[in-house]
């Protein structure tokens, strides 16, 4: 099955625009993805038909709110192969790692093991509470298996890793890595943000214990994310956030939480960010798991092969296409423009929209020796046009 590029790109309003007097090329997807029309649609017709807060009134709308709702929750956790019951409603994956790392009872001489490939927000709420271990990595910077015994100490309480690396593009070996943590009885945190909108997602395959992503990187909105907490490692955890929505009742002098998943959810819900997340998920089930995979692959194939040809540009992360989404970083000749620079150029004369700076990922460009790259980040809204329009417009520049 393959992916009909050209029917996906009509869902996507956003791509009717132009820069400059050209078309978009939108290649900044690791960032924020374009939202189809079936989630503007999903959020319009929220506001438009039964606006009402959930799981708190009785009223026809509150009714047709809280069921919509509750549905959302089943379709985003059938696109990671979990169960309603095990999947949280956050503002996004870093809300989601804070509430783990905040719920965890962690103590400062506790330690969690993770990699040097990590997005701060992946490492920074662990920081707050325990020691931070880094997992060597391989010279394409996937982690490095052998060196998990050797890492692993008596006071590693969790197993902390991204599932694709938002500059390196490479898919981390999270079966084995979750395997290793089970045998040593350590929790497995898995950040799926930018694996989300990619690779076809099981967490019972994964066999993690936790695994988040968000919303605006799938095609959803912004503000709304998910986080799976498998059910046997629910009861490990303390409710961080208390308030209305997760009470069962309230006393005088004490207090009854609710039992499952909205014991974790105080307050007020996103609720048009869980419809337009559950959309967005829709949109892409209707595409094909499979058939977005492998065209992520192409694209992957021909961004590197691409980037390879440019003189002076080294293509960070992976050199296999089977390794990686499809992103790419790229470090870029000392001598000639930075990459901020390169970016803005890209966007206001050719159209082209990509990244560039350091991607919230500061130990990891330390680690390569690089100030800051340039990403170029695709997914199922781009064809092999987008890609040609970004080498020829970037191999100008260099030249």
């Amino acid at each position: 099955m393959s992916l009909d590029v050209r029917g996906v790109r009509r869902e996507f309003a956003l791509l009717e625009r132009e820069l400059g007097g050209r078309p978009l090329a939108y290649l900044d997807a690791a960032s924020t993805a374009p939202r189809p029309r079936a989630v503007l649609a999903a959020i319009r017709a929220y506001h438009e038909h039964f606006t009402a807060n959930v799981h708190r009134g009785v009223h026809a709308l509150a009714a047709e709110a809280s069921d919509a709702f509750e549905d959302a929750r089943h379709v985003v956790a059938a696109h990671i192969g979990a169960s309603a019951a095990e999947l949280v409603f956050t503002s996004g994956t870093t809300e989601a790692v804070n509430l783990v790392a905040d719920a965890l009872r962690l103590r400062p001489d506790d330690e969690v093991l993770s990699t040097c490939v990590e997005h701060h927000s992946n490492l920074l709420p662990w920081r707050r509470h325990a020691r931070v271990c880094v997992l060597p990595s391989l010279a394409d910077g996937r982690p490095d298996l052998g060196e998990l015994a050797r890492c692993c100490t008596p006071r590693t309480r969790v197993l902390a890793v991204h599932h694709a690396s938002n500059v390196l593009g490479s898919i981390a070996p999270v079966r084995q890595l979750s395997a290793f943590a089970r045998s040593r009885g350590l929790l497995t945190f898995v950040d799926g943000a930018q694996a989300a909108g990619h690779l076809p997602i099981d967490v019972r395959v994964l066999d993690c214990d936790f695994y988040a992503f968000s919303g605006h990187k799938v095609g959803g909105p912004s503000g709304i994310g998910a986080l799976y907490l498998r059910q046997g490692a629910q009861d490990a955890l303390d409710a961080p956030r208390v308030g209305g929505g997760m009470v069962a009742r309230v006393e005088a002098n004490g207090c009854e939480w609710k039992s499952g998943v909205q014991r974790f959810e105080a307050g007020t819900p996103n609720v048009e960010g869980a419809l337009g997340l559950a959309a967005a998920l829709r949109f892409l089930r209707a595409q094909g798991a499979r058939a977005i995979e492998l065209h992520g692959r192409g694209l992957s194939r021909q961004l590197l092969e691409g980037c390879r040809r440019l003189p002076g540009v080294r293509v960070l992360g992976p050199t296999s296409a089977d390794e990686r989404i499809p992103l790419v970083a790229l470090a870029l000749p000392s001598s000639g423009v930075d990459a901020e620079t390169v970016a803005r150029t890209l966007s206001d004369a050719f159209g082209v929209l990509v990244s560039a700076g350091r991607h919230c990922a500061h130990p990891l460009h330390d680690q390569l020796g690089v100030e800051a790259t340039l990403r170029a980040s695709a997914w199922i809204h781009n064809d092999e046009d987008d890609i040609e329009r970004f080498l020829d417009a970037l191999a100008g520049l260099l030249a």
